[in-house]
């Protein structure tokens, strides 16, 4: 029941400020509370997740580096999803994502700054200075929506460093710091994940329930889980939201936990459109494009070695008859 609780809450992935009013109320409402037994199992649960997640990429096989042509074919479409997502959020008149209309004189410039970063990219032209121009945007972001909406999208930060680094002038300069730049890009993107968790389906569980309110994706109690109401199959999905974004900031089993990402956003999408809510899928899909980009990206060169958590721990095997398998450096 645990797995099936687990797994299934991840449907309710879509990002709820995209559907519903932040300002909504819900007769009743009562938010969990840090001693509620289901809240301590969850806590449980992600230690143990955690837990196993480190120890697992102890025992993954070493995943054979692919050639660089196919590298490269990757971080393109990382480009050009990035850079569609904003030119098409830019026309809507939002900044990054779909919820937050820009406003005022200095929103006009993000939405101006923010088309052509779009274009620039789609273009594959000053890719770097794209980069730099849009790591402006998410500063410009913080001061028109606040602290909290720039970290739930400092993924947007973590595509800028890893595209400025692959574009830097020089092979010298990309041969030295390309090994941080997956990392980069996987931490921030961690970061985010544990910010939208909490913020949407934790302490902003109101926004998860009226989501689910609309859009019936709790199916448990139709498969005879009662017990399974919104209130805590919302708990369940943002625990599992935290759960991928500390695994993606640590670096273990980062290829799993992507894949396990990827089918989520698919199966968000596939949901509107049974729903035959074809507006809310085309939503969901623009504003998934950067991350379904990193998904790819990740899926292929890994945690980034360089910065992954194992690597600052003692090898334990070194102690032991037991083989070593060498963990590859960064591409």
């Amino acid at each position: 029941m645990i797995l099936v609780l687990t797994f299934s809450a991840t449907q309710a992935f879509a990002h709820v400020r995209w559907f519903v009013d932040t300002n909504v109320t819900i007769e009743n409402f009562v938010a969990y509370r840090i001693t509620d037994p289901e809240v301590l199992i969850w806590i449980a649960m992600s230690i143990m997740i955690v837990l196993a997640s480190f120890v697992l990429d102890t025992k993954l096989p070493e995943v054979r580096v692919v050639g660089s042509e196919t590298r490269h074919d990757f971080i393109e479409i990382l480009r050009i999803f990035t850079g569609m997502s904003l030119l098409l959020t830019a026309y809507e008149g939002t900044l990054l994502a779909p919820h937050l209309v820009a406003y005022g004189a200095f929103g006009t410039k993000l939405i101006f700054l923010q088309a052509i970063i779009g274009i620039l990219l789609i273009a594959n032209r000053f890719v770097r200075h794209a980069a730099i121009l849009l790591i402006i945007l998410h500063l410009g972001l913080t001061i028109q929506f606040g602290v909290l909406a720039a970290l739930e999208y400092l993924s947007m930060v973590g595509i800028a460093i890893f595209l400025l680094i692959n574009n830097l002038p020089t092979p010298e300069l990309r041969a030295q710091y390309k090994p941080f730049s997956v990392a980069i890009m996987r931490i921030l993107v961690g970061i985010s994940l544990i910010t939208l968790g909490l913020a949407e389906k934790l302490f902003g569980a109101i926004l998860a329930e009226s989501f689910l309110a609309a859009n019936p994706w709790n199916f448990l109690p139709a498969l005879g889980f009662e017990f399974v109401t919104d209130r805590l199959f919302a708990l369940s999905a943002g625990f599992v939201e935290v759960i991928f974004g500390i695994i993606l900031v640590l670096g273990t089993t980062t290829r799993l936990t992507v894949l396990a990402l990827s089918m989520v956003l698919l199966t968000s999408n596939v949901l509107f459109l049974i729903e035959g809510n074809n507006e809310a899928a085309l939503v969901e899909f623009v504003g998934h494009m950067p991350i379904i980009g990193v998904a790819l990206v990740l899926l292929l060169l890994g945690a980034g070695q360089r910065w992954k958590l194992r690597k600052l721990v003692p090898d334990w095997r070194k102690n032991t008859n037991l083989k070593t398998v060498r963990v590859p450096h960064d591409v």
